[in-house]
């Protein structure tokens, strides 16, 4: 019989492999750990891309939501919530379309199993 790749005995054997210094899986498995390795060393030097537009990024944020804080506030100075919005009404899905269309009506006891006694 097949076994799956999770299987104790597959796995087993896999690390067997992988661990044994004369195998050659062995060394496929340590090249690929030093490609890996230098991979995250050049990440780690490289200058970020996101230190140089953060600046910017939290001068334009401060000024939007200054603007926010502005328009949001009613003229006594507190303010109002928003209403809130239900999402329990129909999601108007293609598969809703569909039974709609073709008259189908839900489960009775809705998609739950008949009791066992």
């Amino acid at each position: 019989m097949a076994k799956s790749l999770r299987s104790h005995s597959k796995l087993k054997s896999r690390n067997l492999k992988r661990y044994t210094a004369t195998s050659d899986y062995a060394v496929t498995a340590a090249a690929r750990l030093n490609k890996v390795a230098s991979r995250l060393q050049q990440r780690a030097q490289a200058p970020r891309e996101s230190d140089a537009n953060d600046d910017q990024m939290e001068e334009e944020s401060l000024k939007g939501a200054e603007q926010v804080d502005q328009t949001s506030a009613s003229p006594n100075g507190s303010s109002q919530a928003h209403p809130k919005i239900s999402t329990s009404g129909p999601r108007g899905s293609r598969n809703e379309q569909w039974r709609r269309s073709h008259k189908v009506k839900g489960s009775k006891n809705g998609g739950r199993p008949k009791r066992r006694r």
